[in-house]
């Protein structure tokens, strides 16, 4: 029995679920209402389905700006490209699709931010990832954006993208073939992979709010009044950037600003091998994402690894129910693979291949109340949702 205990995360302003989102989903033409992310119908080509996707590096910019102010120098802008491309490409791949074209957003306080800086360090950024994608066989086109000087409504920045991909309407993996005996591939977002320079915290993009306030000193709010909202909560926890915790392997400013791991070059390996009911990109919803695919299923993932260090500290640091921090977090699994048990070992080895760390995490049941549920058995806890 898990005793109800309101989330900290919540109270920092954010709705992990998205409540209300429904209204706009209605008006999608969206072809498989219950897949990964929307697939309309192309206007002029027979069987070709298009994805648009847009989405951003969450708060994240946050932690570059405060970064950039204590160091001076623009790299700490440079990884947010990774995040905005890995956002999105990685949830087209989730339904069998190819990301084509790429188009920018940013939007900046031109009174607080270093403008040549931020664009600069995004610039190389975008350069580095397009180049890496493409020496993978994966050619990612860059559509120019826009950037956009809003004094009145942005504290600091925001950068977002949004991209155009197409996938054939005979393969779209919707997720709908998934049942009871097919297995949970969990693929890490920690560790270093093979096109990676350096080790990764695996936080990704989603739970910066939390994680910078949980772990980052008041004396940042206090010199930086723009990071914050002045609402409850403020910077309450006991690190700087520089600070490197035991067991981390990082500074607390490396970690947070960890790039998302870029997961298409391996998701479109496993597809190509056949047999996938579902590729579940861990984002916003962490464990939970799942539940939005397939019809009564319960999945059960009694198998996870251990945490990535970093989602120990921000528990540690919020207080945060460890049911909330499965909600909210990816806690170390950054794409989950639906499959027949008989696939698991190949999709595994396939994503050793490419350094990444991957193994069983569970399992697809009934579930007997007919609705779509996650259960979640670990040593910190057992958790349904």
């Amino acid at each position: 029995m898990v005793l109800a205990i309101p989330s900290r995360y919540g109270s920092l302003g954010v709705d992990v679920e998205k409540r209300g989102i429904g209204r706009l989903k209605a008006l999608t033409d969206d072809l498989y209402p219950q897949s990964f992310c929307t697939v309309t119908k192309h206007p002029s080509r027979s069987g070709v389905g298009v994805l648009l996707h847009a989405d951003g590096a969450g708060t994240k910019p946050i932690v570059a700006y405060l970064s950039h102010k204590e160091s001076g120098g623009a790299e700490a802008f440079s990884g947010l490209a990774q995040d905005v491309v890995a956002m999105n490409v990685d949830d087209i791949a989730c339904v069998g699709g190819t990301p084509l074209v790429l188009s920018d957003y940013i939007a900046l306080n031109p009174f607080v931010v270093e403008r040549e800086a931020l664009l600069g360090g995004l610039a190389g950024g975008f350069e580095a990832v397009l180049s890496s994608l493409a020496d993978q066989g994966h050619r990612l086109l860059f559509g120019g954006g826009e950037t956009a000087d809003l004094p009145d409504i942005v504290r600091t920045f925001d950068v977002s993208a949004t991209v155009y991909g197409e996938v054939d309407l005979d393969s779209v993996i919707t997720g709908d073939g998934i049942a009871p005996g097919d297995v949970i591939v969990g693929l890490r977002s920690g560790g270093r992979a093979k096109d990676e320079a350096r080790k990764n915290s695996g936080l990704m993009c989603n739970g910066i709010t939390l994680a910078r306030h949980s772990l980052l000193s008041p004396k940042y709010i206090r010199q930086y009044p723009e990071v914050g909202t002045g609402r409850e909560g403020g910077y309450f926890g006991s690190y700087e950037l520089s600070s490197v915790p035991e067991g981390l392997g990082m500074t607390i400013g490396e970690a947070l600003l960890s790039p998302t791991r870029i997961y298409l070059p391996v998701a479109k390996a496993i597809l190509a091998g056949g047999g996938v009911k579902a590729l579940v990109h861990n984002t916003g919803g962490g464990m939970m994402k799942c539940r939005r695919l397939g019809k009564g299923i319960r999945y059960v993932k009694d198998s996870l690894p251990e945490p990535d260090p970093i989602f120990r500290l921000i528990q540690e640091g919020s207080h945060e129910s460890w049911d909330e921090m499965y909600r909210a977090f990816n806690m170390g699994i950054g794409l989950e693979v639906v499959v027949p048990r008989e696939l698991a070992p190949q999709v595994a080895s396939i994503s050793w291949s490419f350094g990444i760390g991957a193994c069983v995490i569970g399992r697809c049941e009934r579930s007997p109340s007919g609705h779509n549920t996650v259960l979640i058995r670990t040593q910190h806890g057992t958790f349904e949702y």
